[in-house]
C-alpha cells in the first residue's frame, strides 16, 4: 500500500518528473501551498488498476434478489413509524 507523500510547491516544481514517476507507481502526492492543498493521485483506467473490481455501468446487471432485499429493507425503514 502506498502512502500519501506531502510536498510543497517548490519541491514539486524542482522534481516534477520524479513526482510524476511516483504517481505512476501508485503513490499519492499532497501539495501544500499558501493558497491551499492539492492532490496528485493515480487514476484507475481500463489498462491500469484492474485489481480494483469496478463494474462497467453499461455491462452491469443487478442481482434481482439483492435488489429486492435492499428495497424491502429501505421500505421497512421508511415506514417504521407510520
Amino acid at each position: 500500500m502506498s502512502q500519501i507523500i506531502t510536498l510543497d510547491v517548490a519541491e514539486v516544481s524542482e522534481n516534477f518528473e520524479f513526482v510524476m514517476n511516483l504517481v505512476s507507481k501508485g503513490h499519492t502526492i499532497k501539495i501544500q501551498s499558501a493558497n491551499g492543498v492539492a492532490m496528485l493521485t493515480p487514476l484507475v483506467t481500463a489498462t491500469r488498476g484492474s485489481e480494483i473490481n469496478i463494474p462497467d455501468p453499461e455491462e452491469f446487471v443487478p442481482d434481482p434478489a439483492m435488489v429486492n432485499a435492499y428495497v424491502s429493507e429501505q421500505l421497512a425503514d421508511m415506514t417504521r413509524n407510520f
